[in-house]
């Protein structure tokens, strides 16, 4: 992916979220939702836009590419709230001599995931199930969905948890 493709991907996701807020501006009542923030804001010394900015990075953690986030040093020393993971399924595996590597750095390039956050990547022969931060938006799915690992399609799906119980043994143990 070269830099414009890095820009295009970036207005995309820009426009779509600007679409989104427009379409709950129009349709929601927010009224109890803005005295919320305005009063966290007052005591938090906060400006309102400093609010809807953090609570966008909580809620969207994906959204933005580690590029557009802020450099200042100040973020970085604040803990990372804890994150679940999702996993997923990728539609690449060892038969399509891909490496570990090379899925980290599609996933980080088209998603704008933090390297830290990409969970634990299980290669198998004609798959690859990776952990990833819950969350992720619509758009950056569907870039995932479109990605490419030489001419193969990652065709991203989310896997459901398996929620079997374990089984008994024959002796009740």
């Amino acid at each position: 992916m070269d830099a414009t493709d890095v820009s295009s991907a970036d207005s995309r996701m820009e426009e779509a979220l600007e679409k989104y807020l427009q379409q709950v501006i129009r349709e929601r009542n927010l009224a109890a939702q803005r005295e919320l923030i305005q009063q966290a804001a007052a005591r938090l010394n906060l400006s309102v836009l400093d609010c809807a900015a953090a609570l966008l990075y909580l809620s969207q953690p994906l959204l933005l590419p580690p590029q557009a986030k802020s450099s200042e040093s100040k973020t970085e020393s604040l803990p990372k709230p804890g994150y679940r993971s999702v996993r997923y399924r990728l539609d690449v595996g060892s038969q399509h001599h891909v490496s570990k590597e090379q899925i980290q750095a599609v996933l980080i390039e088209e998603s704008g995931v933090d390297k830290k956050r990409i969970g634990r990547i299980d290669i198998r022969h004609n798959y690859t199930l990776v952990e990833l931060p819950d969350g992720m938006p619509a758009d950056i799915f569907q870039l995932l969905s479109e990605a490419t690992i030489g001419e193969r399609k990652l065709a991203i799906k989310r896997v459901k948890a398996n929620r079997r119980r374990p089984r008994e043994t024959k002796d009740g143990e």
